[in-house]
Order: C-alpha cells, then structure tokens, then sequence
C-alpha cells in the first residue's frame, strides 16, 4: 500500500520536517530506505510515529495510482492493498488498531480507486500471501519475491534502485503509466 498507493514519501516528510521545525522544501523528496538524507536517527521509531499519528491518514495517492488500479480492475484483476503498517509500531494491540483503523479510512477516503475495506490486507510477512501478480516498492520484499519465484512488478522509487535490475523483477519504469505490460503479461 505505502509506496505503491499511498504516496507515505510525501506525508513522513511532512512529519519529519515538523518534529526538525524546518519547512517540508528543505527535506529532499528523494530519499533512502533509512531516511538518512532527513538525518534521522531511529528511521523505525520516526516510521512508527508518523504512522500513529493522523497525517498518515491524509497521504495522497501514488501519481498515476488511480488510472493503473482502474486498469487493472477493468482487466480483471482484483487489487488488493497490502501492508504491514499494525506490524510497524510494535506489539501494543491499541498501537496496532489505532493504525488499522488509520489505513482503513484512508483507503474509505478513496473512492476513486474502487476498492472497499475487504481489499486491504495487514500481515506481517506479505510475501505469504497468495496472489498472482506482486506490485512493490520494498527493496528486500522484491528480493523475497523473486526467490519464491512469485511475479513481481516494481514501482520505481528512490529506496529501490538496487533491485530494479535484479533478475526476476518486472519494472513499472512509467509507473502506474506503465501498467498495460503488466496487464498483458499476466491476463488469462
């Protein structure tokens, strides 16, 4: 869901940028899987505020996310939005409902992408999930993937250089633009 829908880049800048006092501008959008470009120090304890907080119910989509999950839909496929945000703020079960609950209305806030509250999944490891084609941003995700041979597509993105030339590994190089090779790859 974050990185592929929701475009999380974007609102934890925003949170970092508050919690640094500086203007969201002087952060770069292009950043790392650590965020070391915002110096961050604890980029998981930063991730497991921003999601706590309620900015993280008020990202944006993904540029081109709307039009490549109507796509898709439309070809039918049936989109699901994965992640693992209740998993991200540790073992507190109100930390963890309160983030469910912040991701379910997010995804209610967008009905423009056709999907319901049954098509969001939080799990742990999305990797063991059954599904027939993978859309990712998560470098080490992509990698376990490929190694259980599932298909798997890569929606470009700073923190994920490293494994779009990975062998296995479909790229979006248009991003959600990019969607009908997808489509055509894997259409029954």
């Amino acid at each position: 869901m974050d990185g592929v829908i929701a475009n999380w880049v974007k609102g934890l800048r925003a949170h970092v940028a508050a919690r640094h006092a500086v203007a969201d501008r002087q952060l770069a959008l292009n950043v790392s899987w650590d965020l070391s470009e915002w110096d961050v120090e604890d980029p998981a304890a930063m991730i497991r505020e921003f999601l706590l907080s309620p900015m993280s119910g008020r990202l944006k989509l993904v540029d081109g996310a709307e039009g490549g999950i109507g796509a898709l839909q439309s070809a039918g496929f049936r989109v699901l939005a994965v992640t693992r945000r209740d998993h991200m703020v540790g073992n507190n079960p109100d930390d963890q409902t309160r983030t469910r609950e912040i991701a379910r209305q997010w995804l209610a806030g967008q009905p423009q992408l056709g999907m319901s509250e049954d098509d969001i999944v939080f799990t742990e490891d999305p990797v063991g999930l059954d599904a027939d084609v993978w859309v990712d941003d998560a470098p080490r995700r992509v990698k376990r993937l490929v190694e259980a041979a599932k298909p798997v597509w890569v929606l470009p993105q700073p923190w994920n250089r490293t494994v779009v030339q990975h062998p296995g590994v479909h790229v979006l190089f248009d991003g959600w633009r990019s969607v009908e090779e997808l489509i055509s790859t894997h259409s029954a």
